[in-house]
C-alpha cells in the first residue's frame, strides 16, 4: 500500500510539473502578445488554477498520511505542512483573472517553479546512478524556459511588426536571443531604443555565462557520466606506467591487464568490502545478508542455524578474485579458511588429475576451517571466479557467541568426514 502510494505521488508531481512548464510558457507569450482575453487563454488559466488547488489538498493528504511511513525524510512526510511551501502553493492557485483586470499579476502563478525545482532534486536523490544525465536535462530544461522568457521580454520591448503574424513575431524575437546567448551575434536585428540597448547589453553578459557555464559544466558531466570507466582507464594508465618501468615480462603484463579488464567488466573496479564498510551497521548487515545469506544456508554446517548467527557469518565474509589457472589452496595446506562461490568455475585436483568441478552455488573448505586439519585436496580456478572467504579467526569470534551452534556444528563436521 505504502508503496502504491509513493508511485502515485511521484505521478502527480510529474502531473503538476506539466502545468507548472505550460504555464511557464504560455502565460509570459499571452502577456506580449494581448491574448489573455481569448478563450483558449481563460480555460487554460481555469483548468491550472483547479490542478493548484487540488495540489495544495495533495500535500495536506501527504502530510496527515505519511505518519506512519518510517522512511520518511522530509518535513512534510514527516506530517508537516511547510508554511514557506503553502505561502507558494496558495499563491500560485490563486484565480487572478477572477480577482483583478492587472494581467502582469499572472506572472505570480510562476512562483510554482520552485516546486519543479524542489522535484527535481529529489528525483536525482532518487536515482543517484543517473545523476549526472538528470543534472544535464534539468539545466536544458532550465535554459529553454529562460530562452523562452528573453525572447518574450525582446518581444514586449520591440513591438509587434504588424506585417507579421503572431507566430512569425515570436520566432523573430526567439532567433535573436538565440544568437545573442550563443554570443554569435550577426547584427540583422539590432536595437533602437535605450531600453533595447540595456536589454540587448544583460543579455549578452548573462549569455556570456551561459557559455561558460556549458564548456564548464556540460564537459564535466559528460567526462563523469560513466565514473567506473574513467576509474578503470586511470588504473590501466598508471599500472602501464608501473609495468613498463619496471620491465615486467610480457606474458605476466597480460595478465594483469586482464584481471584488471575483468575487474572493471563485472566489479566496475569497486571494492565491494570498502563500499559496504562506508554504510551504517544496520545497513551493513542487511546489505551483506541479501548478498550472501543464499549461499550460506546451502552448507550443510550452517543448516537450522539461528537467524542472527547467520547474519554475523555474512558480516564477516570477504569477496576474493581468482583468475584462470590460480589455486585457491594446495593439497596438505593447513586449513584456514573455507570458500563460497559466486561466479566462475573451479576444479578439484587430487593425485595429479582433475577430480570433480565446482560452479555459481557451490562452497568448499568447510571440513577443514572446523576440524583444523590439512587440505585433502587442491582447487584450482579454471575461469576467473568471484569467490566469498570465510577466515578461521573470523568463524570461531562468531562461534564463540553460539556455543551450542558451535558443538552442533563440530558434531556435524565430523560426521560428514567419516562419511567421507
Amino acid at each position: 500500500m505504502m508503496l502504491q502510494r509513493i508511485y502515485l505521488h511521484r505521478v502527480w508531481d510529474a502531473v503538476i510539473t506539466f502545468c507548472v512548464t505550460l504555464s511557464a510558457i504560455f502565460i509570459p507569450l499571452k502577456l506580449v502578445l494581448g491574448l489573455h482575453d481569448h478563450s483558449w487563454a481563460v480555460n487554460f488559466s481555469a483548468i491550472v488554477t483547479i490542478f493548484f488547488v487540488f495540489d495544495i489538498l495533495v500535500h495536506f493528504f501527504r502530510a496527515r498520511t505519511a505518519r506512519a511511513d518510517n522512511t520518511a525524510i522530509t518535513t512534510e512526510r514527516l506530517g508537516i505542512y511547510p508554511k514557506r511551501w503553502l505561502a507558494v502553493d496558495a499563491l500560485a492557485a490563486l484565480p487572478f483573472s477572477l480577482l483583478t483586470d492587472l494581467s502582469i499579476l499572472h506572472l505570480l502563478r510562476l512562483i510554482k517553479l520552485a516546486r519543479v525545482a524542489q522535484f527535481m532534486r529529489h528525483w536525482r536523490r532518487r536515482a543517484p546512478q543517473k545523476g549526472n544525465i538528470l543534472r544535464l536535462i534539468f539545466f536544458g530544461y532550465w535554459l529553454i524556459l529562460s530562452t523562452h522568457w528573453i525572447a518574450c521580454g525582446w518581444l514586449s520591448l520591440r513591438g509587434m511588426t504588424s506585417t507579421n503574424e503572431n507566430l512569425e513575431n515570436y520566432f523573430s524575437a526567439l532567433y535573436w536571443t538565440i544568437q545573442t546567448l550563443s554570443t554569435v551575434g550577426y547584427g540583422d536585428m539590432t536595437p533602437s531604443t535605450t531600453a533595447q540597448r540595456i536589454y540587448a547589453m544583460t543579455v549578452m553578459i548573462f549569455g556570456v555565462g551561459v557559455y561558460g557555464y556549458i564548456i564548464g559544466n556540460v564537459a564535466n558531466i559528460l567526462a563523469n557520466i560513466d565514473p567506473a570507466k574513467a576509474h578503470y582507464l586511470e588504473n590501466m594508465e598508471r599500472l602501464t606506467a608501473f609495468m613498463n618501468y619496471r620491465s615486467i615480462p610480457p606474458a605476466l603484463q597480460n595478465r594483469i591487464r586482464d584481471y584488471y579488464t575483468y575487474l572493471w567488466e563485472k566489479r566496475l573496479s569497486y571494492d565491494e568490502s570498502t563500499i559496504i564498510s562506508a554504510l551504517p551497521p544496520s545497513l551493513q548487515t542487511d546489505v551483506s545478508l541479501f548478498l550472501k545469506r543464499d549461499i550460506i544456508e546451502k552448507v550443510p554446517l550452517f543448516r537450522g542455524a539461528s537467524n542472527e548467527f547467520i547474519r554475523e557469518i555474512a558480516l564477516q565474509m570477504r569477496p576474493v578474485v581468482f583468475t584462470p589457472g590460480d589455486f585457491v589452496y594446495k593439497a596438505g595446506e593447513q586449513g584456514n579458511d573455507m570458500y563460497f562461490i559466486t561466479r566462475g568455475e573451479l576444479e578439484v585436483i587430487a593425485n595429479g588429475a582433475a577430480q570433480s568441478t565446482m560452479k555459481e552455488g557451490d562452497f568448499f573448505g568447510e571440513i577443514a576451517l572446523v576440524l583444523k586439519q590439512p587440505r585433502t585436496a587442491s582447487i584450482r580456478a579454471v575461469t576467473f571466479c568471484d569467490l566469498y572467504r570465510l577466515d578461521r579467526e573470523m568463524f570461531n569470534r562468531v562461534l564463540s557467541h553460539y556455543p551450542d551452534i558451535a558443538a552442533q556444528i563440530e558434531s556435524t563436521a565430523k560426521a560428514r568426514q567419516e562419511r567421507g
